[in-house]
């Protein structure tokens, strides 16, 4: 590392001067450390002793061979410092040793720092190394990809081209092929064209000649037909009158057993077994018969107005037993009812100019169609009190040991519906008809089934007789209508006189009470 010039002649003159030079080698540091080993043995019989430490000792943490080299010179130099100058001179020697100390301690951070920066610069330049590296193969990556772009242009254009060139071809083809077929399809049509003005024309003819033998089979059929027609119309006739001779004398038979029915019990019972029987017989349809007996029962009304009460309840007991065998009997003489008499049903029908006329109106109520006249008000009322009797009649009637089908409980609602039927407008016309006829219905009905009523209903009939009072009777007296006095009248008598108490005429069957076979 270096020498210290130690000679007694220059000790005042200069100080310690130190050589450091950096072209030593591993030669000169040997023969160093052998002769600081002699200078210490020869120095150790002075007042000052130094004893020699290991290289690991003087090294201390520091394991780099430049503080080795170091420790040494330093313990020669105290050593020729005590031996020659004594002990002032091994002060000074100390100071100038603390010097050299700071001064190696400085050049050795000098050097750690200069070691630090080529690191640090060694890194930077690797740093710098490698981003061109990647640069160079980002390049290299880019480059390639453009071959790689411009090859499959060039790819493209060539298929492209060659695509244009086939198409080309095709096309040509395609017309060339076009042309040929078409020329053979005229060619075919042409064919067949000819071959079907052939086949129309040879069709032609045998349609002619078909037309013609269809033409003379078909007046022969018609001749046949006419005849067979003729024949048929003419048995068809035969037959009906005959059928219509047979209806007719079936209606006559059982109208006239209907009409025979008297107030006794023995007619009741003979009367019913008769047409009981008619409408069982096997030989005759029971449907047919059941509607005959339905339209005689139903035209008794307006064939016994004037001594209708005392045949009605009657009347109800055949009813009752022939539809006891025969249910049917019992919906056809319903429907007859309800055709004859909307009040059975009963329906209301609001009249409207622009809907309907007068005459399809008065139809729908149940007006008989009579052709150049037309049915007087009273003979209107009339009717409709002798439905009303009967169907009254009929709901009342109970015979022992035999089920009404139709009996009060259809009777009650009845006159519930009808009362919920009044009309809202009673300032029109045919509205005033209609309350008049609701009046006489009302008044006909309870005639007839108020005294079984009662008998059932107690107290609830009598709530339904106030309330005919209050939201009819007493309605219809506010309008102090002349024409609706007379019913008005009975009405309010029979509510208020209590006559639903009373048996009414004809209850009774003669010769025994009524109350044996019904009620």
């Amino acid at each position: 590392m270096g020498a210290i010039n130690l000679e007694p002649g220059s000790r005042r003159q200069m100080g310690f001067v130190m050589r450091v030079s950096d072209d030593d080698d591993d030669s000169d540091r040997e023969e160093e450390v052998v002769n600081d080993t002699q200078l210490v043995t020869t120095g150790s019989t002075r007042r000052f002793s130094f004893t020699h430490c290991s290289d690991s000792e003087s090294s201390g943490d520091d394991d780099d061979d430049d503080d080795d080299d170091d420790s040494v010179i330093e313990e020669y130099q105290l050593v020729q410092l005590m031996g020659r100058v004594g002990l002032l001179d091994g002060a000074l020697a100390e100071l100038e040793n603390e010097r050299h100390q700071g001064i190696t301690d400085r050049v050795r951070n000098e050097v750690r720092t200069l070691e630090s920066d080529l690191i640090r610069v060694y890194e930077r330049s690797d740093s710098v190394l490698g981003q061109v590296e990647k640069v160079r193969d980002c390049r290299r990556e880019q480059d390639s990809r453009l071959d790689m772009r411009h090859c499959r242009t060039i790819a493209e254009h060539r298929e492209e081209h060659l695509l244009t060139v086939q198409r080309d071809h095709e096309h040509r083809s395609k017309i060339a092929f076009e042309e040929a077929r078409r020329k053979e399809q005229a060619y075919h049509e042409e064919k067949k064209r000819q071959e079907k003005a052939k086949a129309e024309t040879e069709a032609a003819e045998k349609r002619a000649e078909e037309a013609r033998i269809a033409a003379e089979a078909n007046r022969l059929a018609k001749e046949a037909a006419e005849r067979e027609d003729v024949e048929n119309a003419k048995r068809a006739s035969e037959e009906a009158q005959k059928l219509k001779e047979v209806n007719d004398k079936r209606e006559l038979q059982i109208g006239r057993r209907i009409r025979q029915i008297s107030g006794t019990r023995d007619c009741v019972i003979e009367k019913a077994s008769e047409l009981i029987e008619l409408l069982k017989d096997p030989q005759y349809p029971q449907s047919i018969s059941a509607a005959m007996f339905a339209k005689q029962v139903v035209s008794q009304c307006l064939t016994q107005r004037a001594n209708f009460n005392s045949t009605a309840f009657a009347c109800g007991h055949v009813i009752v037993l022939v539809t006891s065998q025969v249910p049917l009997a019992m919906d056809l003489l319903l429907a007859e009812f309800h055709k004859a008499c909307m009040y059975t049903l009963p329906e209301h029908v609001v009249y409207s100019e622009l809907a309907i006329s007068i005459q399809d109106y008065f139809t729908m109520m149940g007006y008989p169609e009579k052709v150049g006249t037309a049915e007087s008000p009273e003979s209107s009322l009339e009717r409709v009190a002798s439905y009303m009797k009967l169907y009254g009649a009929l709901v009342q009637t109970e015979v022992s040991g035999v089920q009404n089908l139709h009996g009060l409980k259809e009777g009650w609602a009845c006159v519930a519906r009808l009362l919920n039927s009044l009309p809202a407008n009673l300032y029109t016309e045919v509205n005033q008809n209609r309350l008049m006829e609701m009046a006489v219905a009302l008044n006909s009905f309870l005639e007839m089934a108020g005294f079984a009523l009662f008998r059932t209903y107690k107290i609830q009939f009598r709530k339904l007789l106030n309330y005919i009072s209050r939201h009819f009777l007493d309605p219809l007296e506010s309008r102090n209508d002349p024409e609706l006095n007379a019913i008005i009248f009975k009405l309010k008598t029979y509510i208020d006189t209590n006559q639903f108490l009373k048996e009414p005429e004809g209850w009774l069957l003669k010769s025994e009470l009524l109350s044996e076979y019904g009620c």
